[in-house]
């Protein structure tokens, strides 16, 4: 099923392998996992992120490389790959207009709201991560599996799949994880890094959440609001506050969350989870212009935050 895909990566020697803005430990690792089998194999890579890798994704090998946009579409650039990215837009829009209508380009990612825009789409709508598609494309390709390597898909698989607690985590998700351990990964200090060390501003922003978070609809309903005031009067950046449905999320009782972000281009960011299989987020966010899975979702849409914030709480209260 990746054999078209495959054919295309072996008759390209110059690639640029992005991810979408605000990446996350599945955008990170499926980036750079890619990217170091395709240098190990001989192929010149370049590796881009209109945001740039987040701190606590830094110890990963290869991240350093990660490089910001360029002025323009290297000349070289035969073919360009986009991983866990679900839609064109979601790569950013200085990203999106940069390679708009370049004429190769890879799309392989997980999300069940993929718009296919690429020349080879390999979507897998029920897979658990980006990073478990590409362990098996990399297998598949004969790929090496270094330490590096399974790292990187490491981070994408556990971060994507909640440390394995969500229900789309899968038998062949934990075979594919133990062979990734079997390269001498230590997955206790990854998992460290990324879930137990937090900088002073995180908690401060965890505490701001619980203090001003709304629950309703009976307590099935919960969701914050960051301003761009209080962004300011904390001094918080991008990675700040981008897991912040995380701390909503957890309340007993609630089966969706939502996160509403006030940007400084007069957008707000919508991050939405579910926890009932039978409430699809996913469902919401299309209404919206939005996209992602049915358990975890997300939308950008222009306007005021209170008006924002009344229409996707009107259309949530509806479908609860």
């Amino acid at each position: 099923m990746y054999s078209e895909l495959i054919s295309l990566i072996s008759a390209k020697q110059h690639i640029g392998i992005i991810s979408h803005f605000r990446p996350d430990g599945d955008a990170v690792g499926s980036t750079l996992a890619l990217g170091l089998a395709l240098r190990a194999m001989g192929k010149d890579v370049t590796m881009w992120n209109e945001d740039g890798v987040p701190a606590r994704y830094a110890f990963l090998e290869g991240s350093e490389s990660v490089q910001p946009l360029p002025e323009s579409v290297p000349s070289e650039l035969e073919l360009l790959i986009c991983v866990d990215t679900g839609d064109w837009k979601r790569l950013g829009d200085r990203a999106a207009a940069l390679f708009a209508g370049f004429p190769c380009i890879a799309n392989i990612d997980h999300h069940g709201t993929n718009s296919c825009y690429g020349h080879v789409n390999v979507v897998e709508g029920g897979a658990s991560a980006c990073g478990f598609v590409l362990y098996k494309i990399l297998r598949t390709m004969g790929a090496p599996l270094t330490r590096d390597i399974a790292a990187a898909l490491y981070v994408a698989i556990n971060t994507d799949t909640g440390s394995f607690q969500y229900s789309s985590t899968t038998p062949a998700d934990m075979r594919a994880v133990a062979e990734l351990m079997e390269q001498g990964i230590d997955i206790a200090d990854i998992n460290r890094r990324v879930y137990q060390e937090k900088p002073l501003t995180e908690l401060r922003v965890t505490a701001e959440v619980i203090a001003n978070m709304v629950v309703e609809a009976a307590g099935q309903l919960s969701h914050y609001s960051m301003s761009m005031a209080t962004k300011e009067r904390m001094g918080l950046s991008l990675e700040d506050t981008k897991d912040l449905v995380d701390i909503i999320r957890v309340v007993s009782g609630v089966r969706v969350s939502v996160i509403f972000e006030e940007l400084g281009d007069g957008r707000i960011r919508m991050s939405l989870r579910s926890k009932d299989p039978a409430f699809s987020v996913a469902d919401i966010a299309t209404q919206f212009g939005g996209g992602g899975h049915a358990m975890a979702a997300g939308i950008r849409m222009r306007g005021e935050l209170a008006a924002v914030r009344e229409q996707v709480l009107s259309a949530i209260r509806a479908a609860l």
